[in-house]
């Protein structure tokens, strides 16, 4: 009997996290991000420094994490639509189960790196994030169960390339510098921001709903408290991405638009005065 069927009734399994196919690609995943980590520190924006220098290097990282999970997902949602759409608690390949285990090491990496740099209410939000983020796919990859959800999840990293790519043309000038690519890039990062966010997000609260009854109620509340919770953080993000482009008046543009750039960090602040 597969030890794996009927897990969707059970709590994960916290112990599949020293199985070999689990632990060595995390560890893998992990080392690999650190040594492109690495290599953008080394060769990367070496013309800037302090903040915007390591906003720049994390901003390069996360593109690349984004387009890689981006358009694996992408891809996946149209190659496997029938998996998406009505295979979503039971199928599983080990092949695919790598993107999951691929964004966890990565948010891991990235919380390190912004403890490493930074300290401000940004850095707190986004460890939330990536804490719940770790968590819920966990709570799939484990129990090997409701990897189509996490692609779901995963596609809002399409929209994710587009917002990193909106704030490095930022904190570079090229948002100046090339207004018409900087215009496009932002028109692109909204709609996806829509698509990819907004309604996926929608459609995974409306079939945690509809099935609800056919798994464990810890998975129903990652469903209805996680999505209520992304939801909430991406309304505020979109918000703020408005206020931030101007559709939100000058009011919006001063209160309420993303300033994360402007500040530096407690961290970095103090590390530059005792440079």
């Amino acid at each position: 009997m597969d030890k794996y069927e009927g897990a969707e009734f059970r709590l994960p399994p916290i112990e599949g996290i020293w199985e070999p196919a689990f632990r060595i690609p995390f560890i893998s995943y992990f080392v690999l991000f650190q040594i492109v980590g690495y290599f953008i520190r080394t060769y990367a924006w070496k013309s800037y420094s302090g903040f915007k220098q390591y906003r720049l290097r994390n901003l390069t990282l996360c593109v690349i994490h984004s387009s890689i999970s981006g358009l694996w997902s992408f891809v996946f949602s149209i190659t496997h639509q029938q998996v998406m759409l009505e295979e979503t608690i039971h199928w599983y390949s080990p092949w695919a189960v790598q993107l999951p285990i691929l964004s966890m090491a990565y948010f891991i990496c990235d919380t390190m790196d912004m403890l490493r740099h930074e300290i401000s209410k940004w850095t707190i939000e986004l460890l939330f994030h990536h804490a719940a983020s770790i968590f819920a796919f966990a709570s799939a990859v484990l129990p090997h169960k409701f990897i189509p959800y996490t692609y779901w999840a995963l596609l809002m990293e399409i929209n994710s390339i587009f917002l990193h790519l909106r704030s490095l043309m930022q904190i570079t000038g090229y948002s100046v510098l090339r207004q018409s690519l900087f215009r496009i890039i932002q028109l692109t990062n909204i709609v996806t921001f829509v698509i990819f966010r907004f309604a996926v997000q929608i459609w995974q609260i409306n079939w945690a709903w509809i099935n609800h009854r056919r798994f464990h109620i810890f998975y129903t509340g990652i469903a209805f408290i996680g999505g209520a919770f992304f939801l909430i953080i991406n309304m505020i993000l979109f918000i703020r991405v408005l206020a931030s482009d101007g559709y939100l008046g000058e009011f919006g543009r001063q209160h309420v638009a993303i300033g994360r750039d402007s500040q530096k960090s407690v961290r970095i602040t103090e590390a530059m005065k005792n440079s």
